[in-house]
C-alpha cells in the first residue's frame, strides 16, 4: 500500500539580520498598539523550552503562492529574537493523500523556486519599519539563512512504526529535493545518520538544507530549536564578516600611517581595536549563552545536531581566531603607542638637561 501524507505542513524559513539588539518588550508593545494589532496577532510565549529570552511571534497572515498553475495559501509568521534577527516562516499545507514521490516534486520546486524569496525579502523589509524603535541599531542586510522542515503529524498507508518509514520511502531523496537523482548509499547514510526518536511515533532526520520532523501530536519544540540554530547560524556569519571588514580597515590604517611623534593616530586605532573586541565578544557570548539551559535532553540532542549540520564549530573557530587577530592588533598598537609616549618624554628630559645646563656653559665661556 502506498504511504500518503494525512495531515502536514511545510515550514519554509527565511531569516534576516536587521539590527543589532532588539528590545523584545517594546516589540510585544507594538503589536498591542490598535493599529498593528488590527493588521497582526501577538502570539504568546512557548513556555515548554527554556531559553534566555523567548522570541517574539507575529502572525502576519496569509500569502498566496503559485505552484504549478495553482495557487496555495500560506500562513506567515514572524518571529524576533533580541540578539538581532527575524526570522519568516511560510506554513504550506500539504495536501491530504499527497504520496511521497509528489512530496518530492514539491520540495525540489521549493528548491529552485524565487518567488518565496522576493516576497520574504519584502515582508521582512516591512516589518522592519514596523518596528524600528525597538531596534538599538538598524541594518541593511545583504544576505540570509533559508531552511525547510517537512512537519507531518499523521500518514494514509504506514501500517508500521514510524522509525521504519526510511526503508519504505526514500526521506534523503525529500531531504536534498532530488527528484530525479538516485542518491549513493553513502549519501543517504550520511543523511540517516542524524536521525532521531523520542518514542515510538515521532521522528527527525537533521540535514543542513532542510529537516523531516514527524510528531503526532502537532508540537513545535523541534522546529523551534532548529530554527533558534538557524537563526544563531546567521549571527555567527555576520560577526565573521563584521570581524573581517574591521581588521581589514585596521590593516589598511596601519600600514598607510607613517608613525610621528606628534601622530594620535595609533592612539585612536588602539582604542577602537580595544572597543570592537569587547563589543563583538559580548555579542557572540550573548547569542551563545542564549539557548544553554534547555530543560529537555531531547531538544538539547536535536540543538547538538543542528549545530553540527550547520558547522557552528567552524564559525565559531574563525571568529574565535579573528578576535584573537584583532586582541594582537590592539596589543600592537598599544605597543606604538607607549614607544612614541617614551621617546617623547626622552625628548622632553634631554631638552629639561639643556635648558640647565646651557646657561652654565655660556657663563662658563663668557
Amino acid at each position: 500500500m502506498e504511504i500518503k501524507v494525512k495531515k502536514g505542513r511545510i515550514l519554509v524559513y527565511r531569516v534576516y539580520d536587521i539590527g543589532s539588539e532588539i528590545d523584545l518588550d517594546k516589540v510585544e508593545a507594538l503589536f498591542e498598539d490598535k493599529k498593528l494589532k488590527e493588521r497582526f496577532k501577538l502570539e504568546r510565549k512557548n513556555k515548554s523550552l527554556i531559553i534566555s529570552r523567548t522570541p517574539v511571534s507575529i502572525q502576519l497572515g496569509t500569502i498566496e503562492l503559485n505552484f504549478d498553475d495553482k495557487k496555495i495559501t500560506a500562513d506567515l509568521t514572524a518571529k524576533v529574537w533580541h540578539f538581532g534577527t527575524v526570522s519568516l516562516c511560510f506554513q504550506i499545507p500539504i495536501l491530504p493523500g499527497t504520496s511521497w514521490p509528489e512530496l518530492v516534486e514539491t520540495a525540489a520546486w521549493l528548491e529552485n523556486d524565487g518567488e518565496i524569496n522576493h516576497l520574504a525579502q519584502s515582508k521582512a523589509k516591512e516589518f522592519q519599519n514596523d518596528i524600528r524603535s525597538a531596534i538599538a541599531t538598524v541594518t541593511d542586510w545583504t544576505w540570509n539563512e533559508d531552511y525547510v522542515i517537512y512537519f507531518i503529524q499523521e500518514f494514509d498507508g504506514l501500517d508500521c512504526p514510524v522509525a521504519q518509514l526510511i526503508e519504505k520511502v526514500d526521506v534523503p531523496a525529500l531531504i536534498l529535493a532530488e527528484a530525479r537523482e538516485h542518491l549513493s548509499d553513502s549519501m543517504k547514510k550520511n543523511i540517516l545518520d542524524n536521525r532521531f526518536q523520542y518514542s515510538r511515533d515521532d521522528l527527525v532526520v537533521v540535514d543542513w538544507n532542510s529537516a523531516l520532523v514527524v510528531e503526532p501530536n502537532g508540537s513545535m519544540d523541534v522546529p523551534l530549536v532548529i530554527e533558534f540554530s538557524l537563526n544563531q547560524l546567521l549571527e555567527m556569519r555576520v560577526y565573521d564578516d563584521i570581524l573581517d571588514q574591521r581588521l581589514n580597515t585596521l590593516y589598511n590604517e596601519v600600514v598607510g600611517k607613517k608613525k610621528g611623534l606628534f601622530n594620535n593616530k595609533y592612539s585612536a586605532l588602539a582604542e577602537e581595536a580595544g572597543q570592537i573586541y569587547l563589543e563583538i565578544s559580548e555579542i557572540v557570548e550573548n547569542v551563545e549563552n542564549s539557548f544553554k539551559t534547555v530543560g529537555d535532553f531531547y531538544l538539547a540532542t536535536i540543538f547538538r545536531a543542528s549545530s553540527q549540520r550547520f558547522r557552528f564549530d567552524d564559525w565559531k573557530r574563525s571568529i574565535d581566531e579573528k578576535l584573537g587577530n584583532l586582541a594582537e592588533v590592539s596589543k600592537l598598537l598599544h605597543s606604538e603607542v607607549n614607544e612614541s609616549r617614551n621617546q617623547m618624554m626622552e625628548i622632553i628630559v634631554i631638552l629639561l638637561i639643556a635648558v640647565e645646563v646651557i646657561p652654565l656653559i655660556l657663563d662658563h665661556i663668557f
